[in-house]
């Protein structure tokens, strides 16, 4: 025991010499070696005799078999067992996980050795495996590991504060016989509740509820996957005699999973010229399907890049005579918008979009700007905006901006619409496209240019040897508070 005294002054001594908060580590190591002193009294000399019969425990740390040992009681029957079990595993060649980990722990040092002194610096306790694995995972990014780590402590100061605020409704779930192991949970599902008792206590009745019923369900899948599973084991069982035919239908190009090349094969009735067509015609059908795929792909990179950008009001095209607006689009772009859509007043969303237009163009001066809805009823026009109503001529808006679109020229025509399978259509047709969000944009621009909120984002990226900063401006526009001014709707 005064060896491992010794020990711990000389660290002491070794700290002192780099300026380190010496009294509270001396604290500290004080307090463990009064842990485990008792142990050290009680199971020394037992200690010391087994680490003579096994030279393999030599490596562990005396702290810990002193705990191994009290856990067992002092059992030493029990404590002799688990040791020879141990040697066993040592004898039988078995990797020394500790000296493997160790091993890997001081790989990882080496080659972070820079990043690690950088974390020092900035107060983390870098002997933490912790640590160390989240450099490695990583690649040594320490701005990473750094944000990680604010983010775990902001989180646990918030739970710290949550806890202290619903510490009385803690002590009454307590009290009412709600039981669960994980504190957290419940000061989560607190904060949800905004502290209310009886919600909390019907939301842990739903997570268990739904616990089982997912218990269940997986049990079942799992029965009916094996059942399956051994029926197609059956019936795809190939035998040495299949090989011969296995061979034929590889030289007639029939090629890939043995299996599946099988169960082919015997639905066309072992009939080799069959199955050769039906896997043809199968080759085919993968390989225009896999055509159409990758048309779909070039065809949505090109109306992504067929969308105007608009980062100020003064990037709107030049010379541009008629601007229709996809009115069904529109209406779930803005919150309030939504919310008038969802509790059925969509007719209040319709008059907002228009007056919002309204007003935007009086600033634009566009000859013809046009409103079209699937089906509304409010056909008046406000001010200089023209409402329409695809049916009950058109079944939807697209139909009608497609005609639109086919009957005149569309070289200084604007529509704004996300809708993806209209947009090739009007690509085609030589239109502009905008998407509602950048005009909605564009009207706050013109409008009220004080609900535009500039926000810098800073992004740090470091390297073994250097780190850059990047500045990024991001662009934000309180659209519900320019539906609440100029449509006077209430949030």
């Amino acid at each position: 025991m005064a060896s491992n005294q010794e020990d711990y002054f000389e660290q002491l001594e070794s700290l002192q010499e780099h300026s380190q908060d010496v009294d509270k580590i001396f604290d500290c190591v004080q307090l463990s070696m009064e842990k485990s002193d008792p142990l050290e009294v009680r199971y020394g000399t037992l200690l010391t005799t087994l680490q003579q019969e096994y030279p393999t425990i030599q490596s562990v740390k005396r702290s810990r078999l002193l705990r191994m040992i009290h856990r067992f009681g002092g059992d030493v029957e029990r404590i002799r067992k688990n040791l020879q079990k141990h040697q066993e595993k040592q004898n039988a060649g078995k990797p020394d996980l500790n000296a493997a980990r160790h091993q890997h722990q001081e790989e990882i040092k080496a080659k972070y050795a820079s990043q690690l002194v950088e974390l020092k610096a900035a107060g983390i306790n870098t002997n933490n495996p912790c640590v160390q694995q989240q450099l490695e995972k990583y690649h040594g990014d320490t701005n990473k590991i750094l944000e990680k780590i604010k983010h775990r402590e902001e989180k646990k100061d918030h739970i710290t504060q949550l806890d202290a605020r619903y510490s009385s409704q803690l002590a009454q779930l307590e009290s009412d016989g709600v039981k669960t192991k994980n504190k957290r949970l419940l000061i989560e599902l607190l904060e949800k509740a905004n502290g209310e008792i009886d919600v909390v206590k019907q939301l842990l009745t739903e997570r268990k509820e739904q616990k089982d019923q997912i218990m269940s369900s997986t049990t079942n899948t799992v029965e009916e996957y094996d059942e399956k599973l051994s029926s197609s084991k059956k019936h795809l069982e190939i035998n040495i005699d299949d090989i011969d035919q296995l061979r034929q239908l590889r030289n007639a190009g029939v090629h890939g999973n043995p299996m599946k090349i099988f169960a082919l094969f015997h639905e066309c009735n072992q009939s080799i010229e069959r199955t050769v067509v039906r896997y043809k015609q199968a080759q085919e059908q993968r390989e225009k399907e896999s055509e159409k795929r990758t048309q779909q792909r070039i065809t949505l990179a090109e109306i992504h890049n067929a969308y105007l950008t608009l980062n100020n009001q003064n990037d709107w095209p030049n010379n541009i005579q008629k601007v229709y607006l996809d009115g069904n689009n529109m209406m779930f772009v803005i919150d309030s918008l939504r919310r008038l859509c969802l509790n059925q007043s969509s007719k209040e969303a319709e008059r907002a979009i228009a007056e919002i237009a309204a007003a935007w163009n009086k600033q634009m001066l566009i000859p013809h700007v046009e409103l079209i809805f699937d089906f509304t009823q409010q056909l008046e026009p406000i001010d200089s905006i023209k409402v329409s109503s695809a049916r009950p001529t058109y079944k939807t808006t697209d139909e009608m901006l497609i005609d639109i679109a086919q009957r005149s020229q569309n070289y200084h025509t604007i529509v704004v619409t996300s809708d993806r399978g209209l947009s090739i259509h009007l690509t085609r047709q030589g239109c502009q496209l905008l998407k509602p969000y950048q005009w909605f944009a564009h009207c706050a621009m013109l409008l009220t240019p004080d609900l535009i909120m500039h926000e810098n984002k800073i992004d740090m990226t470091s390297t073994t040897t250097t780190t850059t900063t990047i500045t990024k401006n991001k662009i934000r526009y309180d659209l519900n508070e320019l539906a609440r001014r100029i449509a006077k709707i209430d949030l």
